[in-house]
């Protein structure tokens, strides 16, 4: 398959180099943006790029809006992009995906701060309050849509979620924020900045918060594990010129979360503590070959999942980058990098589980004219599976059964098409490998007389994307008007479990599920009126195909992810007051719901979602904000989990 796969891509675009993950964020974005009028990315070719010339549906999300807005989590931001599910079912607790598929622990999506992943390799899952990062402290946030593992790195299969912090170097961000609301919630976060003379600067940022969990029903058999919310998290970053055109980076984080959150595959709520930490170290230099980037960094996640599962995973990552340029249209990127995941059996104990995966990729990227340009990525991942312990239960499986070795390809191209000054079109295919998580590998469950068993012998989720997409800026409105046509496809999908006899008892085993495709239309418009409002009016539509295997479960993702989302925003500006209003209508949906009898598939009827938010600058420097969320109602079902309640907030903020 491989080799085969590798003569129609060399067919195709004969000379491609190899390829990289998401740059460094080292860069003066400050400086960037005031060339180009916009905010950029250097993210997915390593040069920078306004969103409308990368080569993959990017949308960027500014510091300003996100102030703006008056909201307190990333959840709450992303809901607000066309063609993203936020799927909250807790106070604290929320998926995110792109372009559907939603699901407890959604496992499509890569996210990264300042290109280090801060998703969970357990469960390939997001925890998102316990990222370590603050609000304030946020440049933008970059939002890439569809498969982008050659582009952005390992598990960049349904979509990216980039975060990039402002530079301390280059930047001084000095604010403290404290918010109060119902649900008791109450938060305080500081950012300081500091200048070690006039090559070093330095950022430290904390910040926490506590809740009561939503007031709404659950199971009789969870009341005992129903958890009020509360967060704590402290990071440093550090950036330091060692010499002209030679910088060195630190980042040191620390992060606690407990809530109350539904469990993948379950879909019954637990009480969830997770301990995460990070080190990491990079450099980036001019060089005579190149602008080299090397990076190595360790992620620590201890995660305590009641009742009974105590999860140690560890992560490191090393890798090295160069981009350089041949002649004045050719700029060329090659990588490679390591990765050792790590973690302990669960929740039974007495082994560990590990996987290495070498990887090497590339990029070309031609510009052809001044109007057309070709980029083409490619990467090819070697991973090799390996477990030591012992085994409890009635297991199907031995140590030598995780002796396995997988390698896939995946690649990403793109034409940017400047048909004129105001048009641009994007013609992009892309092929990304979800690789099954060390639960979805390694889970040991003996109960009673049922075993519950990770499956070494999982096969990856390959997604491919095609896609075009078109922007136009319109004078008239002061904006502009953004559209992308997509079909996907998904093979061997994961999902738990298969049941069979073993030894004449049941056992079951984590399991490819079969095939499913999507297509989907993704529209927003925006413009101002005059200068103090804007405004933005989005749609998405989305059909899901399951080809899956039969009596696999009789739950559909084509009937998970609403056909139709509606949104629309206003933002108004007069003198120091401030306003921003946002509506979301999704049509029904279903989804799966953990009860004391087993899971079940529920109805999530359509709803229409208003929130708004009112502020005002009492000086330059501090604002005040009063935030309201499903402001029309008490609660509303918006997920197949505990209604979601009417939330407001009061935000104080300062900067010095």
């Amino acid at each position: 398959m491989i080799k085969k796969f590798f003569a129609v891509l060399l067919c195709g675009v004969a000379t491609l180099p190899l390829a990289a993950p998401a740059g460094a964020q080292t860069i003066d974005y400050g400086s960037l943006e005031q060339l180009f009028g916009e905010p950029v990315t250097t993210s997915a070719t390593g040069k920078p790029q306004r969103a409308s010339e990368v080569p993959a549906a990017m949308e960027i999300i500014s510091a300003g809006e996100i102030r703006q807005s008056g909201l307190a989590t990333l959840p709450d931001i992303l809901q607000r992009v066309v063609g993203l599910d936020v799927m909250r079912s807790g106070m604290d607790a929320a998926d995110v995906s792109v372009r559907g598929y939603n699901q407890p622990y959604s496992p499509r999506l890569l996210v990264l701060v300042n290109g280090r992943q801060v998703y969970l390799d357990h469960y390939g899952m997001t925890a998102w309050s316990a990222i370590p990062v603050e609000l304030a402290e946020i440049r933008q946030i970059e939002v890439v849509k569809g498969p982008n593992t050659a582009l952005f790195g390992f598990n960049a299969v349904g979509g990216v979620v980039n975060i990039v912090t402002y530079n301390p170097l280059y930047d001084s961000v000095n604010n403290v924020t404290a918010r109060y609301g119902t649900q008791n919630f109450r938060e305080l976060s500081g950012v300081a900045s500091m200048k070690l003379g006039e090559k070093t600067g330095l950022r430290v940022s904390a910040g926490g918060f506590n809740a009561h969990e939503f007031d709404t029903a659950v199971n009789r058999s969870e009341e005992s594990l129903r958890l009020n919310p509360r967060r704590r998290s402290v990071a440093v970053n550090g950036l330091s010129e060692i010499a002209p055109g030679h910088q060195m980076a630190l980042e040191l984080t620390k992060s606690n979360l407990e809530r109350f959150e539904p469990v993948a595959g379950q879909n019954r709520y637990s009480r969830t503590e997770y301990d995460t930490w990070s080190a990491k170290v990079a450099y980036t230099g001019n060089t005579p070959i190149g602008l080299v980037e090397a990076s190595l960094y360790r992620n620590g996640a201890n995660i305590d999942l009641a009742p009974n599962y105590d999860i140690n995973n560890t992560v490191t990552v090393a890798r090295l980058q160069d981009l350089f340029k041949i002649g004045t249209n050719h700029s060329v990127r090659l990588t490679a990098e390591f990765r050792r995941n790590e973690m302990n059996s669960t929740p039974d104990r007495g082994a560990d589980l590990h996987y290495d995966v070498y990887s090497v990729g590339g990029m070309w990227d031609w510009s052809i004219t001044d109007r057309l340009s070709l980029v083409n990525a490619l990467r090819l991942d070697h991973l090799r599976l390996g477990r030591t312990g012992t085994f409890t239960g009635n297991t199907p499986y031995t140590n030598d059964s995780y002796d396995r070795k997988l390698t896939e390809p995946s690649f990403n191209s793109g034409i940017v098409f400047k048909a004129t000054d105001v048009d641009t079109v994007r013609f992009m295919i892309g092929r990304g490998v979800q690789v099954p998580s060390m639960i979805d590998f390694g889970l040991m469950q003996s109960a009673g007389v049922a075993s519950v068993y990770g499956s070494p012998s999982l096969d990856p989720t390959i997604v491919t994307n095609y896609e075009i997409g078109y922007d136009r800026t319109i004078d008239a409105i002061g904006g502009g008007f953004r559209a992308s046509v997509f079909y996907q496809t998904n093979e061997d999908m994961l999902f738990r479990t298969r049941t069979f006899l073993l030894n004449r008892r049941p056992v079951a085993v984590f399991d490819n599920m079969g095939d499913s495709s999507a297509i989907g239309l993704e529209t927003s418009l925006k413009g101002r009126i005059g200068e103090d409002l804007g405004w933005k009016l989005g749609y998405a539509f989305q059909a899901i195909d399951d080809d899956l295997t039969a009596g696999v479960t009789s739950f559909r993702f084509e009937d998970a992810t609403p056909q139709h989302k509606l949104s629309a925003e206003l933002n108004y500006r007069y003198g120091q007051w401030s306003a921003n209003l946002f509506g979301l209508y999704a049509t029904a949906a279903k989804g799966l719901r953990g009860t004391d009898t087993g899971t079940r598939v529920v109805d999530v009827p359509n709803y229409f979602l208003l929130s708004g938010s009112v502020g005002y600058d009492v000086t330059e420097t501090v604002r005040v904000a009063l935030t309201g969320q499903n402001i029309t109602q008490d609660t509303a079902r918006l997920s197949p989990f505990a209604a979601e309640e009417r939330r407001v907030f009061l935000t104080l903020s300062a900067s010095f």
